[in-house]
């Protein structure tokens, strides 16, 4: 693998440093899936994969974390996915997200963090970190608001939850001079893999003429004679709002 990596003709520097990283995140298997490199793998996708992980050792350096030993099942599909990107602000996310990964606790969601990215392009990654700074204001003016009132009902701004803080999808369009369909694509996409999420719909509840009659029955003892006619109207929001997931996810592929 190594005389692979040399022929990109990369500076040394950069070339030991990341050998290095992926030695760490490897252990073990480092010869044995370093040598799938040169079977499976395009030299371009290597290109990518080089720059990506550069960024993230540069990432851990500034911010004095150590990377730990990933497991197989994180790491293939993180090095399968990442190789495929070529856009540098994907880059960026990518190398944010192997940062976090290869240095923070495992708790078995790395896998889907990993699906989740590969499956964005890069203006719904752009849409994403608007609606993310979006929800940080307007969480922050809540908090704010609620803090003002003799009973609040936040003690912590993380207690305003992320269903608290409504967007439209009108928003969305007018930030990325969309068209409509393409506004709803990118947002039904972006609620499909569970980041973002319709809120709860509008029921409308109408009574078109109730009755009720006291009704006296042969043992003397009253009823009552109910002639209901009601009607919902289900109505589905056009409003939505951040997931947990989504919260997460956003906050994982950014920079400290």
């Amino acid at each position: 693998m190594k005389e692979l990596i040399e022929s990109l003709n990369l500076p040394k520097q950069i070339i030991d440093k990341t050998e290095k990283l992926i030695s760490v995140l490897f252990g073990e298997g480092f010869k044995e899936i370093g040598s799938m490199f040169g079977d499976r793998m395009r030299l371009k996708r290597l290109k990518n994969q080089i720059d990506i992980f550069n960024e993230a050792s540069k990432i851990m350096e500034a911010n004095g974390l150590t990377p730990h030993q990933i497991n197989l099942k994180t790491l293939v599909p993180l090095l399968e996915k990442s190789s495929l990107e070529e856009d540098e602000n994907l880059q960026k996310n990518w190398a944010n997200l192997i940062a976090n990964i290869a240095s923070t606790k495992i708790n078995g969601i790395e896998p889907k963090l990993i699906e989740t990215l590969s499956s964005l392009s890069s203006i719904e990654v752009a849409i994403l970190d608007f609606l993310y700074e979006s929800f940080l204001e307007k969480r922050t003016q809540k908090f704010k608001e609620s803090s003002s009132r003799k009973y609040s009902s936040y003690k912590n701004i993380e207690d305003v939850k992320p269903d608290r803080i409504l967007f439209t999808s009108s928003i969305v369009k007018n930030k990325f001079v969309l068209t409509n369909e393409f506004t709803i694509i990118y947002l039904e996409n972006l609620q499909s893999i569970g980041l973002l999420r319709n809120a709860d719909p509008d029921i409308e509840i109408e009574d078109n003429f109730s009755e009720a009659e006291i009704v006296e029955q042969k043992n003397n003892e009253p009823s009552i004679d109910l002639n209901l006619n009601i009607s919902a109207n289900y109505s589905r929001s056009e409003d939505f709002h951040f997931t947990a997931y989504g919260i997460y996810f956003v906050q994982q592929c950014k920079g400290n």
